[in-house]
């Protein structure tokens, strides 16, 4: 079966199993749905083998368990995937924008550094723009301000000179190109150091977050949203757990009553 075919598969069971669920007073959501169809095919005790095409009573079979589990209100399980939903339709969406910003960052600097080390620059001029790339470069590559910023673009300069000058780019132009990218990352983290340490020093750092002031400012929050989280899943849980408990008594009651 191609992987169009599977996704059209799940997209029926998916189907089916709202229109079930529907016809028994629940509306629910296909991604608590998607959920829960693979929850229960992961789920050992189902005997689902994953490595072959689901036969029709196998997807009879699924769908059966999954409109049972989803319409049991005071399933501990229901709850806990309805908690992993939730959590994955409010974070992963910050969790790829993350990513992404990483990814932009990262596919700019292999550009950039071909640029560099393929330069075969000559003339004052050349070499003046070569000197800016590296600095460009350096900036990027630890992600300490922007490259296009002025102020930092001028005390990248001033501290990447201090430990390599633009006089010496002749020599670094006559490496070889393993060597050159090596001497690049070198600079990247000799100049982002020595930037830290003015910022700690408060002789420099333009561009450069003030990380603690930040951290005092948004942990504080991130922590009363963290434990205002925990509160309302550590309730969920204890209310599923007592349901449970009343549940199986009365169970036990009924069958020593029989």
């Amino acid at each position: 079966m191609s992987s169009t075919q599977a996704e059209g598969v799940i997209r029926n069971i998916i189907r089916e199993i709202a229109q079930t669920c529907l016809s028994r007073g629940q509306t629910l959501s296909e991604t608590l749905i998607a959920f829960t169809v693979k929850a229960v095919v992961l789920d050992p005790r189902n005997r689902f083998n994953v490595d072959r095409t689901l036969t029709k009573q196998d997807v009879q079979k699924l769908i059966e368990l999954c409109v049972d589990r989803l319409m049991d209100q005071t399933s501990p399980t229901l709850n806990t995937i309805k908690m992993q939903v939730y959590f994955d339709m409010n974070y992963t969406s910050r969790r790829e924008f993350l990513e992404v910003q990483q990814k932009v960052l990262r596919s700019r600097l292999p550009s950039l550094s071909r640029e560099i080390t393929d330069s075969r620059a000559k003339t004052r001029e050349d070499l003046k723009n070569l000197y800016g790339k590296i600095v460009s470069y350096v900036i990027q590559r630890c992600n300490l301000g922007s490259a296009t910023d002025i102020n930092t673009m001028r005390e990248t300069t001033a501290a990447l000179q201090s430990v390599f000058p633009q006089a010496q780019l002749a020599t670094f132009m006559s490496l070889l190109k393993q060597d050159k990218e090596q001497q690049l990352s070198e600079l990247a983290l000799i100049v982002s150091g020595i930037r830290l340490f003015n910022k700690d020093s408060r002789k420099g750092g333009e561009g450069i977050q003030n990380l603690p002031a930040v951290l005092n400012e948004t942990l504080p929050a991130a922590a009363a949203d963290i434990e205002s989280e925990l509160a309302g899943c550590e309730r969920l849980a204890w209310q599923a757990l007592f349901r449970t408990i009343s549940f199986v008594k009365i169970d036990a009651f009924q069958k020593g009553g029989a």
